[in-house]
């Protein structure tokens, strides 16, 4: 039987120590149900503390840890506690540990704007998989937003990643198109429909889809963040992945004006994919041992 690739090896879960982080940690328990070789790192920030309240921080972490994520991730999960600015924290964490992927829970702060989320999904230099509060912890219609360019293709095959672990066999790839010009005559849309088939097409060819049938959805729109998101509604996704602005240095910290709409003004699952080789050289400076202070332990 063929075993799925995993998309993500090293998962740095961001906890509150609040009430939220039941929902968080149950759906992180259905990635490390269906990732079995995947390493989970729970992490919780203080803005300032004394050894003894990092330590009483920890232990309070591994009594309130749900049965259901203590059983899918037995012997891969190690729970920490920072301490410092709580965007900085995460940020110099996954960079020591080369995380490959932050799980963040979020909700709407004031003005919607979901301020931690979108800024660590900037700067981070990993994949950030963004879940709202109240998301069901399933995982069953993806839709992945393209728009023909070399990062969308590495989003669209992370997807598929994420598909086949799930052990589905198909997922939608939605294309919106922006075309203000008038019809002008009955054909138009018809000729441009072929056009867009052939191109994704083209799009889809040289990506390793893991066996995933991608079902192409097209649809215009003045603004792509909005229609991506009622499509997702209307379609009753639970997981939309979408890339980032790119793979070099000077992009590693831009995230995308579409994909930071969406991230903001979601109420489904994100995922903005994006590749740790692409960190900028100034997150090394977080790596100074002098401002780090971490507990550690592993449970089983």
């Amino acid at each position: 039987m063929h075993t799925p690739p995993l998309p993500y090896r090293t998962i740095l879960v961001a906890l509150s120590c609040a009430e939220s982080d039941r929902g968080l940690l149950e759906y992180a328990a259905q990635l490390a149900r269906a990732w079995t070789d995947a390493a989970f790192h729970l992490v919780h920030v203080l803005a300032s503390a004394s050894p003894q309240e990092l330590e009483a921080a920890h232990t309070r972490m591994l009594a309130t840890l749900p049965a259901a994520f203590v059983g899918a991730a037995a012997g891969r999960a190690a729970c920490s506690v920072e301490q410092g600015d709580r965007l900085d924290a995460l940020l110099r964490f996954a960079v020591a540990e080369r995380v490959d992927l932050v799980l963040l829970g979020h909700r709407r702060e004031r003005g919607g704007r979901r301020s931690l989320a979108r800024r660590l999904a900037m700067k981070a230099p990993c994949s950030i998989w963004l879940v709202p509060d109240g998301s069901p912890s399933s995982l069953q219609r993806i839709l992945a937003p393209v728009d023909f360019s070399p990062r969308a293709a590495d989003a669209l095959q992370v997807a598929t990643m994420v598909a086949a672990a799930a052990g589905w066999d198909e997922l939608h790839a939605l294309h919106v198109r922006f075309n203000p010009a008038s019809v002008t005559f009955d054909e138009y849309e018809e000729i441009e429909m072929a056009s867009e088939h052939d191109a994704f097409a083209l799009f889809v060819a040289p990506i390793d889809l893991h066996g995933i049938h991608v079902k192409p959805i097209f649809e215009e729109g003045s603004r792509v963040a909005t229609t991506i998101r009622r499509v997702a509604a209307d379609m009753g996704s639970d997981l939309i992945v979408m890339g980032t602005r790119g793979r070099s240095a000077a992009s590693a910290v831009l995230l995308g004006s579409e994909t930071e709409q969406v991230i903001v003004e979601s109420d489904v699952p994100v995922l903005a994919v994006k590749h740790f080789g692409a960190r900028r050289r100034f997150l090394e400076v977080l790596l100074d041992p002098r401002v780090r202070l971490r507990g550690d332990q592993r449970f089983t």
